[in-house]
């Protein structure tokens, strides 16, 4: 029998859990969305399966998935044959999911499976909202055809990767993926699949992922040129090709191409291995209003920062004009700059095989010639060579009040301070300085902050009690070091104790060392 303490414990919990909302009571919408969000990252290849399971827990619950068709509209090869036939019943006239996944490494089984499948969904072809189709086999390509041959006038995305080789699929052939009438049409994504690119319905896209990795040629440089012209909704474009896969060359000359403006394009992707390919697709395209630009080129001999290219520096600038908080990747190999404002995060990714000199000189142009220098700034340094240009970009920015650097190099805090006296005052390069964090940096690398810790005011007619530090900015109130606890805190001992003195005994600053 329960002791009087254990029956009062109960009692407690049970008031605490009904003074909560139950679950069961959120508003059927919000239990909805929890439901598909959760179901698509947990179980994305048992959603039906996750939906039985849901339906059983309460009645109200159970209500829900009967009263909103919407929540059986996914199907899939995943799933058996008879879970896809009770799920399009479920759904009713529910957009549909489609979901198809190459069964033939199942052998027979799998391609009965397969026509089964085909069979399904081919008669609610109309429904259908988002296709995706995973093809590894000829036989697949076949249904495949039929199937995008059928009219899908809800059709809005389309994913297609095909992993045929080269002998099953011949290098000119192609499908037409907007013969079925896809008038809804904003979103495709094709890897090593070829398609006919003339359909006017290319005007409504607002994604295009283009990739491929085989010897399979790509759209030709004229032909990614034109395409961009009939997208002028275009919102992320991506084109990606490696290893043997190719961009042929085609149309004009580099110095006669006309530019393509994509006034509404937010996110661009170009990876390429062909540096001619490169050049003529970069200097072709004008997208102002870019905020994610990610550009790689890997041919050994090819340069992504050619004159003909001169305006990708332009478009740097334009991005980081009005950036307060910048953060920055620097190496021989690459570029990388976030910035954060108001409207939002903005990314510029960009990796090289061309000389560091070219990478140098284009982050100083974009960096240096910011109108609005930013007051947050992080620095992070692969290796030594960028601090020559780390060193010069600082000292232009004297409105930083916040600055991160990490690498492994020992001159980071010499390229903090002026190796001058003016007037037998060490100066600082930030004087606006309140907060800086030093990461992944060798001993030695502070030993530059203790030779400050010794320069002392010496004559100078200021309001500064004698003795007291002058080598570190006034505002500065925050050292963050990331290094071992008892090699930081010796090393830092006399900062803690200039910061103390020039702050005075009220000032509540911290120092931190890991």
């Amino acid at each position: 029998m329960l002791d009087q303490r254990a029956l009062h414990h109960i009692a407690l919990t049970n008031q605490r859990l009904n003074s909560q909302t139950p679950i069961n009571r959120l508003p059927d919408e919000l239990l909805v969305k929890i439901f598909v969000i959760t179901l698509a990252v947990d179980l994305p290849r048992d959603y039906l399966s996750g939906l039985v399971s849901l339906q059983l827990v309460s009645k109200d619950w159970n209500r829900i998935f009967f009263e909103i068709p919407s929540l059986w509209a996914q199907i899939s090869t995943s799933y058996s044959d008879r879970a896809n036939r009770a799920a399009i019943l479920r759904s009713k006239e529910s957009s549909l999911r489609v979901d198809y996944h190459d069964l033939s490494f199942m052998g027979r089984n799998g391609r009965e499976n397969s026509v089964a499948f085909v069979d399904v969904v081919s008669r609610e072809a109309y429904r259908w909202r988002s296709a995706e189709f995973h093809v590894r086999h000829k036989a697949t390509l076949d249904l495949l055809h039929s199937l995008i041959l059928l009219s899908v006038p809800r059709l809005e995305e389309l994913i297609i990767d095909c992993y045929l080789m080269d002998e099953e699929l011949q290098m000119g052939e192609s499908i037409d993926i907007f013969s079925g009438g896809a008038n809804h049409l904003r979103h495709i994504q094709l890897e090593n699949f070829p398609i006919p690119w003339r359909s006017q319905l290319l005007s409504q896209l607002e994604t295009l992922k283009i990739s491929g990795s085989r010897r399979r040629p790509g759209p030709s440089t004229s032909e990614i040129a034109d395409i961009l012209r009939r997208c002028p909704e275009l919102r992320t474009f991506q084109l990606e090709y490696h290893g043997d896969g190719e961009i042929p060359i085609s149309g004009t000359t580099l110095s006669e191409l006309e530019a393509v403006h994509l006034p509404l394009l937010k996110s661009f992707t170009l990876k390429l291995d062909n540096a001619e390919a490169f050049n003529r697709i970069i200097s072709s395209v004008r997208i102002p209003a870019c905020r994610k630009l990610h550009l790689k080129s890997c041919h050994p001999t090819g340069s992504i920062f050619s004159p003909e290219t001169s305006h990708l520096t332009t478009l740097l600038l334009s991005r980081i004009q009005l950036i307060p908080r910048i953060s920055m990747v620097l190496s021989t190999r690459a570029l990388i700059l976030t910035g954060c404002h108001g409207e939002g995060k903005s990314d510029i990714y960009i990796y090289h095989s061309s000389p560091w000199e070219d990478l140098a000189r284009l982050t100083e142009d974009a960096i240096g010639s910011v109108l609005w220098p930013p007051i947050d700034l992080s620095i992070i340094c692969a290796d030594s060579l960028p601090f020559t240009l780390a060193s010069g970009l600082l000292r232009r920015m004297t409105s930083i009040t916040r600055l991160k650097l990490r690498g492994n190099s020992d001159q980071y805090i010499t390229y903090l301070s002026y190796p001058t006296i003016n007037n037998g005052i060490h100066e600082w390069v930030l004087p606006n300085l309140r907060e800086l964090s030093l990461e992944s940096c060798p001993d030695n690398s502070l030993n530059p902050l203790k030779d400050l810790s010794s320069k002392r005011q010496e004559g100078a007619d200021i309001d500064r009690r004698d003795g007291v530090l002058l080598g570190l900015p006034t505002k500065l109130e925050d050292i963050h070091v990331a290094m071992t606890y008892l090699d930081g805190r010796a090393r830092m001992g006399p900062l803690y104790t200039a910061l103390w003195e020039l702050k005075g005994e009220d000032w509540d600053g911290h120092m931190f060392s890991q």
